[in-house]
């Protein structure tokens, strides 16, 4: 039983480690305010016979954005300060990229050390803690999320505005995002602002059953219906003040939402623009070398992005755990191991 447990959340961890391949051209314009950059073209119905199967020049192309939680992991260098990690941050990486129990909350799991929200006590497979506002996590991993998308849009040329001084709707709702990209939008627009969100790909504050729901992965598109709820929210209003919107929504388990992915192919896509322009080589722009210089910098831009992710969902593990009692300590020389980790994590979960 406590082995199925362990499995069972290991092989939740490897789907959702799985590349992403989502469809660059949307079905629906109105599905992203970027649909300029990744404009319609003839459909060919899936359903007509091909004149000559063996043809390639017939089949259908579909063209995918990729993307992939843990491909940042090539650009970590133990000779860049900027790129490395802590032991402590690199071991709850590796133990969540397993689907294995938290090492650091595993004695805090055993104690049944209460959260700061004291609602719930903390578990070792951190879903709560992940999703709990009531520490100081939820607030400094969120800035450093949208301080990297920040960044990123910088190094394309524009003007950005970060937090508080980003741009509000009108008076009567007064609603304000994340991050302002100034004079950057699809026609009629002044800008586009974003929304960052973090969300925990399993249930975390579940309060039915006292808890006992806490660790079921969502089973519906969670990351659309996140967006779907951001547009709600703020689109109407901001294409009040000809602002445009979009949804940044990423999951702690890295994986993505689409309009999100589409935005740092957009920013390779006109950084890559202006270096050929800085050049005075306008000419070339859509040539191979353009093409690989943009995938390059799209690159570096997921990277980024999944990196910042990495780190703030274990930075926001450890956090969670400074305003807690410190759980009874093991006597000395009697370390826990990953076995006897990975075997009180099963017990934990078996009994919810």
């Amino acid at each position: 039983m406590l082995g199925h447990v362990v499995l069972a959340r290991s092989e939740e961890y490897l789907n959702l480690q799985s590349v992403q391949r989502i469809p660059a051209v949307p079905k629906d314009e109105r599905d992203t305010v970027f649909h300029k950059h990744f404009p319609q073209t003839d459909r060919v119905d899936s359903n007509a016979p091909l004149a000559n199967p063996a043809t390639p020049a017939e089949k259908k192309k579909t063209w995918n954005l990729n993307w992939g939680p843990l491909p940042w992991m090539a650009d970590m260098s133990a000779q860049q300060p900027a790129t490395r990690f802590s032991l402590d941050l690199w071991m709850s990486i590796f133990c969540r990229s397993m689907g294995a129990p938290i090492l650091m909350l595993q004695a805090h799991a055993v104690a049944r050390t209460m959260c700061s929200c004291k609602n719930f006590s903390l578990d070792p497979q951190d879903d709560h803690v992940l999703t709990c506002k009531k520490h100081t996590g939820a607030t400094r991993v969120h800035n450093h999320v949208m301080d990297i998308l920040a960044q990123l849009a910088r190094n394309t040329g524009y003007s950005v505005r970060v937090n508080h001084k980003v741009s509000t709707t009108a008076a009567a709702s007064n609603k304000q995002g994340d991050v302002e990209l100034v004079n950057f939008g699809p026609d009629g627009y002044n800008s586009l602002v974003i929304d960052v969100l973090i969300c925990c790909d399993h249930v975390g504050n579940s309060t039915i059953n006292n808890g006992h729901l806490n660790s079921k992965m969502h089973t519906n598109d969670y990351l659309q219906a996140r967006a779907t709820i951001k547009n709600n929210q703020y689109k109407v209003d901001n294409d009040a003040v000809s602002t445009a919107f979009a949804p940044a929504i990423v999951s702690v388990a890295g994986q993505i939402h689409p309009e999100f992915l589409c935005l740092p192919w957009v920013l390779a896509d006109k950084q890559t623009r202006n270096y050929y322009a800085l050049i005075s080589a306008e000419e070339d722009i859509g040539s191979e070398a353009f093409t690989w210089s943009r995938a390059r910098t799209f690159s570096f831009n997921k990277n980024s992005i999944g990196k910042a992710i990495a780190y703030v969902t274990a930075t926001r593990l450890h956090l969670s755990v400074h305003s807690t009692a410190p759980p009874s300590r093991r006597q000395p020389g009697q370390p826990i191991s990953l076995a006897e980790c990975l075997m009180h994590g099963a017990a934990h979960a078996s009994h919810r």
